[in-house]
């Protein structure tokens, strides 16, 4: 059993934490319940300390607010209003009681989580949006500029166009005169791969040329080799959701793209273990659940939005 597995079950202070930011984020408008945290998280050092590292985890979410330690000096909505009073715009939704900011309120195509889209361009080129996707598109005389902004998509250009066409992601470019291909955002970075005829992929001053089945992933240490596309890949695009002999960590991260939810998983060994999941993207939300069916895993929920999973 690891070390990190055995201090998650036998420290107080971190369980009694987990079960504070799972109630205060289930109903954050509740004022009993935050005098009652704050009585609890002053009460010990060791409170502040676990709940902290419960929100460094969290980070600097899309989904849902954080919950400082420290007492907030002016409600979120009254700096809201304040804002649009003032002349801001702000695009916002309220979820259940919290406050959402969409990350890319102004691309020229997104989708929402559990969404997907087929966009056909004016030159005749197409796009398959998967879930949580954002792409804007800047066409010229002289060439076709698309930018991902976020999630992932598959791209498909009108070879009777001879500008080139080109789509930016995450400092990094490809370009294909025809053919298809797909490209996605992830932490760091982005991947491509190509799933007919052939695409070029560059980022500074790498350049590589991919074939059809062929993909690589690059971030901060450059182009990684290409390697062959897995089979499932693209099963998105047939509204399913394969993984096989994936960390639990990644397979968690996807499914919260198509829920919209977050999940934090509080133990290394755990979010590193290969789990197998196959399910229809419409049964997202019943993923982790099914995982823990055959995984030594606890998930405690806050609303629908929220998961912590930790070892048993």
């Amino acid at each position: 059993m690891s070390t990190g597995r055995s201090q998650a079950q036998a420290d107080p202070a971190a369980e009694a934490a987990i079960a504070w930011f799972v109630r205060l984020h289930d109903d954050p408008a509740d004022p009993s319940l935050r005098s009652d945290f704050e009585a609890w998280r002053d009460a010990d050092p060791r409170h502040v300390r676990a709940y902290e590292r419960l929100q460094r985890l969290w980070g600097a979410s899309a989904h849902l607010p954080s919950l400082s330690v420290q007492k907030p000096t002016m409600d979120r909505r009254r700096m809201l209003r304040g804002a649009v009073g003032a002349g801001g715009v702000a695009a916002v939704a309220l979820v259940g009681g919290r406050l959402a900011l969409g990350p890319h309120p102004f691309a020229d195509y997104a989708t929402r989580p559990g969404e997907t889209a087929r966009v056909a361009l004016a030159d005749g080129s197409l796009i398959e949006l998967s879930t949580a996707t954002a792409v804007n598109v800047d066409f010229s005389s002289r060439r076709r500029r698309l930018r991902l902004l976020g999630g992932e998509a598959w791209f498909q250009p009108a070879a009777t166009d001879a500008r080139p066409f080109i789509v930016e992601a995450a400092g990094g470019w490809i370009e294909a005169g025809e053919g298809a291909f797909v490209a996605a955002i992830e932490v760091g970075g982005a991947r491509v791969g190509v799933t007919a005829k052939a695409a070029r992929v560059g980022m500074g001053q790498a350049v590589a040329t991919l074939e059809e089945g062929y993909g690589l992933s690059y971030g901060r240490a450059g182009l990684e080799p290409p390697r062959l596309l897995p089979e499932d890949s693209m099963a998105w695009r047939d509204g399913r959701l394969i993984f096989v002999n994936a960390p639990l960590g990644r397979v968690a991260a996807a499914l919260d793209r198509w829920t919209g939810g977050r999940t934090l998983i509080l133990d290394d060994d755990l979010a590193a273990r290969p789990v197998t999941l196959i399910t229809r993207t419409t049964e997202a939300a019943r993923g982790l659940e099914r995982l823990a069916q055959a995984t030594p895993m606890r998930i405690r929920r806050g609303g629908s939005l929220l998961a912590v999973v930790t070892s048993i």
